[in-house]
């Protein structure tokens, strides 16, 4: 009977691994999401643009010129998305002055590459972003908006380059492992994330860094005395408000925090368009321009409680 308990028992942890594995490769590796929305539909002036990361995979993006510019705002999309989805954002900057670059990370949309990191090597994209936004518009202030894993590699990309003159990070995580594992509860079960434990260090194998490692939270006080705005909704599952708080805590002076009330994750823009979209464009405008006149919305800067 012991033999074949631990059998029994050799197997269950064999199938869980296997199940691991199969479960890293297809989230580091997902299907790309077909594009759903160009600068065309906006009525949008662009250019199609192509640049390398740092690392060499070739990147591909949108460049939106405007008329009369006084800075460039480069925006990153999240974990699954493409350079579509943070194009509402783009309009809204483009339309009070500002050149737009919305490009595609790697392995996603158009760009090359196989692997998905979620965040650490995409930090490498939008430093080269950087340089691409740079060279193209040379004595242009550069701020920069991320969603989720794009929030958290542009607060990566940041404690790095200080060209960026500001940040924006829209419902970023603090630290990938925390995520990870909010990432598997909110969206799978508690019982399902227990069984995923071991993802963490599948992933960590296949993309030869520790998830535990990649952490915006132990960086971000290198962007001061740079601003920075965070925003998270109050009801987000997939990247809880506690890794925003954690963020906004180890963060230096200027920042600000808006909690985005009863929102989910990414949802504020979508759900608060009437504050979301004031309060980035005022915030940015100030950071390229400290003596800009428009108001900024209040902004709730307290402990976050359920």
């Amino acid at each position: 009977m012991l033999d074949v308990a631990l059998v029994g028992l050799v197997v269950a942890v064999g199938v869980v691994l296997l199940g691991n594995y199969v479960v890293v490769r297809a989230s580091l590796s997902p299907p790309r999401t077909p594009f759903f929305l160009t600068p065309r539909d906006l009525g949008l002036p662009f250019q199609q643009v192509a640049f390398p990361s740092r690392d060499g995979v070739r990147l591909h993006g949108w460049w939106i010129p405007a008329p009369k510019p006084i800075g460039i705002a480069i925006l990153c999309h999240g974990y699954l998305m493409n350079r579509c989805e943070p194009l509402p954002v783009a309009k809204a900057l483009w339309e009070v002055g500002f050149h737009c670059l919305v490009f595609d990370f790697r392995a996603s949309g158009k760009s090359e590459g196989k692997w998905v990191t979620i965040g650490d090597k995409e930090r490498l994209d939008v430093l080269s972003a950087v340089d691409f936004a740079t060279g193209t518009a040379p004595h242009l202030p550069v701020v920069v908006y991320g969603t989720s894993m794009g929030g958290a590699a542009a607060l990566l990309a940041s404690a790095e380059d200080e060209r960026i003159r500001a940040v924006v990070a829209d419902s970023a995580y603090a630290r990938l492992s925390d995520a990870i594992d909010d990432w598997w509860r909110g969206s799978l079960g508690n019982g399902v994330a227990v069984l995923l434990k071991p993802s963490r260090w599948i992933g960590a194998l296949i993309t030869r860094r520790s998830p535990h490692k990649v952490a915006p939270e132990a960086v971000v006080h290198r962007l001061a005395p740079r601003p920075l705005l965070i925003i998270h909704g109050t009801h987000d599952t997939l990247i809880t408000p506690r890794h925003a708080q954690r963020l906004f805590e180890r963060a230096g002076e200027p920042k600000q925090i808006w909690w985005a009330e009863k929102c989910e994750h990414a949802q504020a823009r979508f759900e608060r368009p009437d504050e979301f979209y004031p309060l980035v464009v005022d915030f940015l405008l100030n950071a390229v321009a400290p003596h800009h006149s428009g108001s900024v919305p209040s902004l709730s800067i307290n402990r976050y409680s359920s």
